[in-house]
């Protein structure tokens, strides 16, 4: 018996037309897409960013992760499972300024990676200001 029939007739969830173990995946599972409102967050002048060790600045919008900003700048930012929190290959060192705060997701994954208090997943952490960012070394 094919795994869709097998799930119909467990479940009684599937309707016409609908292959139900992709139908109901919600839109917003890819967290890397998200865009978090940033309105009177923002601090200290327009947003950017400084990638202290690279000598590499760039202006950014409000609310761009440091992973973009690094795309941006032509950084090769390790980020192995696509901005989803999950491998901590992303993780660089906030230096200074201010950046989104963390979310449980972040944070059990730096549980995991973290070598300074001051580290942050450049996948979730967003720009809300000018900020300065040490990158560790890249594979």
């Amino acid at each position: 018996m094919a795994f869709g029939k097998l799930f119909s007739k467990l479940t009684g969830k599937k309707k016409d037309g609908e292959t139900p173990v992709t139908d109901s995946v919600s839109d917003d599972w890819n967290r890397a897409d998200k865009k978090e409102p940033v309105g009177a967050a923002v601090a200290d002048g327009p947003p950017s960013i400084r990638f202290d060790n690279l000598n590499i600045d760039v202006a950014v919008e409000p609310g761009t992760t440091i992973l973009d900003a690094a795309i941006a700048g032509g950084i090769d930012l390790n980020h192995y499972c696509g901005g989803m929190a999950s491998c901590g290959s992303c993780m660089v060192t906030v230096v200074s300024g201010k950046v989104s705060d963390m979310d449980d997701m972040e944070e059990a994954t730096l549980d995991v990676v973290l070598e300074d208090d001051r580290d942050r997943l450049g996948c979730q952490a967003r720009i809300l200001g000018p900020v300065v960012v040490e990158v560790p070394p890249q594979d």
